[in-house]
């Protein structure tokens, strides 16, 4: 299982949609599909009981991939990468503009 086969097949579900990814990702807010097949979730997605009762934890600077059409597994890869395989993914599609508008932490130092 390759990582950028994953992350890409996460992306090409009709939901959310490109412009909604970049608008969640631009908000640290994670998505998953409504199957709970496929998704992504930041450090602040998760709530109180899944912190201390479940026991789940992310890494600031990180997010979970779960995409159970390749791995049963969850997957936490630095915030960093996932947002440039979503930036490499828009602009693959020729959504320039779009990609243009996710923030990354090279386009925008404070992110």
């Amino acid at each position: 299982m390759e990582l950028e086969t994953v992350i890409n097949h996460i992306f090409s579900y009709n939901f959310p949609t490109d412009e909604v990814l970049v608008r969640f990702a631009n908000e640290r807010h994670g998505f998953g599909g409504d199957d709970g097949c496929y998704g992504v979730t930041y450090p602040s997605d998760l709530d109180a009981y899944e912190r201390e009762v479940e026991q789940q934890f992310i890494p600031e600077g990180s997010v979970e991939i779960y995409c159970s059409a390749y791995t049963d597994k969850d997957i936490i890869i630095p915030e960093k990468q996932y947002l440039a395989a979503l930036k490499k993914y828009l602009e693959s599609t020729g959504q320039y503009e779009l990609a243009g508008r996710l923030k990354t932490p090279e386009a925008d130092p404070s992110y």
